[in-house]
């Protein structure tokens, strides 16, 4: 690993003794960026509370489904959980979806 110095001016001034030289490590092998990222996560999420981790991952999740087609979302809820429980939250969605989102509303 190369090591950087830089030495002053004989007449510097107090900022530029105070500034300093940004070293990029520009040349990361994929192995050392992984761990990189991995200390990177660690350190973020250490600094998380638990509801800003939750809200997180609920963001995530959120986002990465509704990304997905309705036979995807039905298999990864299939695969996760059970058909029954697909069923279930279908059932409930067109069940109430006339309450909450007053969608069904009949011709006067």
């Amino acid at each position: 690993m190369p090591t950087y110095s830089q030495s002053a001016r004989e007449n510097a001034t107090n900022s530029e003794l105070d500034a300093k030289k940004i070293v990029t490590h520009s040349g990361l092998t994929s192995a050392q960026k992984d761990e990189l990222i991995e200390q990177y996560v660690e350190i973020v999420v250490d600094n998380m509370d638990w509801k800003t981790l939750a809200q997180f991952v609920t963001d995530t999740l959120t986002d990465d489904y509704n990304k997905l087609s309705d036979s995807e979302l039905k298999e990864e809820i299939s695969l996760t959980l059970d058909d029954e429980i697909y069923d279930e939250l279908v059932d409930n969605i067109v069940n109430t979806d006339s309450i909450v989102y007053n969608t069904n509303k009949e011709a006067q």
